[in-house]
Parts: C-alpha cells; structure tokens; sequence
C-alpha cells in the first residue's frame, strides 16, 4: 500500500539555521499521526513543505497518489483533496455558520447546490445544527473550532492537515473535538496534526 503521505530526506534552512534535517515518514490511509515538540522545532516549516507551500531544500515530499510528482509541483493537485484547520480560526465574521460553509466550498470549485447538500451533515458533525443562521461572532471558542474543522471538511478531503486543533479550548471542548478526530478516522481519513508539548 502507497503511503498517503511520504517524505524523504527533507531539509530546510532559515539564515543558514537548519529547522528540518533530513526528514523521512510515511503516513497511511485512516493514520492520525502527530508532529510534536517545542516551539522552533521545524512542525510548521514541516507542514508547509508538505502542503507545497514551500519548497524544501533538499528531499522529496509526495501528497496522495501523485507519487511521480512530488509537491510543491503537484500542489495544486493535492490540495483539492485536502482540508486544512490553521492554528487560528479565521472564519468570516459578517457570514453566518452556513454561509461560511457555502462560501469555502466555493474555493474548490463545488457548485452551490453540491455544498448545500453537504452543510446539514458538516453542522451535525460539528454539533451546530441549532447555529445553522448564527453569525460567527456569537459563537464560542469551542464552537468555532468545530466550525473551522466542519469547514476543512466541506470538500470532502483524503487528507486533513490539523494545527493544534485544540489549543485554548475547555476540557469539555476539546474532548468533543478529539472524539470528532477519532470518527474521521474510523471513514478513512489520514490526519497529520501539528502539535507543542
């Protein structure tokens, strides 16, 4: 079985300072698996080269089965089948929870109705059914989170890359999301989370 996810020998420097030295893992279908460590330890530039949103200095990074084209060439490719939750949720505040959705889904080149028949099981999913309307400043921490995970989820992605997924959120919230974690795995999905110690 192909890896879903594969570096090789990644490396990357900043002003002559090595963050990522010689990097290699394979990730599987339905694997959760997390980059931990202190901040400075090259998690983030490590995502990035894996998005393609970077290119390493040296190494090979491959994305999904686009094993003979090595992202960042093939990062456009990748990324349509990827769901992306950054560190900071950064949801559009005039929208309102549906519309946040709609509008995201349009970033993939969805059409409208295809998002709309996908919102009522992403807000279920999120436990926001009952904030299908409300705009995203009444949410709560915990709620917006969850919406910003629903979102990452809106094109139904292979892969879904997590950046501290639960940081600054309640016990009772960040429960319910590692238990959401759990079931996107048990569908298949591959989570490559970013997380400090």
């Amino acid at each position: 079985m192909n890896a879903v996810i594969q570096a090789k020998g990644l490396q990357k420097s900043y002003a002559g300072q090595r963050v990522v030295d010689g990097l290699d893992l394979s990730i599987y279908k339905g694997e959760c698996f997390g980059l931990l460590g202190p901040n400075g330890a090259g998690k983030t530039t490590t995502l990035r080269m894996l998005l393609g949103l970077i290119a390493p200095d040296a190494g090979t990074a491959t994305l999904l089965d686009l094993l003979d084209l090595p992202v960042p060439q093939a990062a456009r490719e990748a990324r349509i089948r990827v769901g992306v939750v950054p560190q900071m949720d950064n949801l559009d505040p005039d929208f309102s929870v549906a519309e946040n959705l709609l509008v995201y889904g349009r970033y993939f080149g969805m059409q409208d109705s295809e998002i709309e028949a996908r919102i009522p099981s992403l807000l279920e999913f999120a436990s926001l059914s009952h904030k299908r309307d409300a705009k995203v400043p009444t949410l709560s921490g915990g709620m917006k989170r969850r919406l910003t995970l629903a979102r990452a989820l809106v094109n139904d992605p292979d892969v879904i890359f997590l950046d501290e997924p639960t940081t600054g959120l309640d016990p009772q919230a960040r429960h319910l999301i590692w238990q959401r974690l759990r079931e996107l795995t048990r569908q298949g999905k591959t989570l490559l989370l970013r997380q400090r110690k």
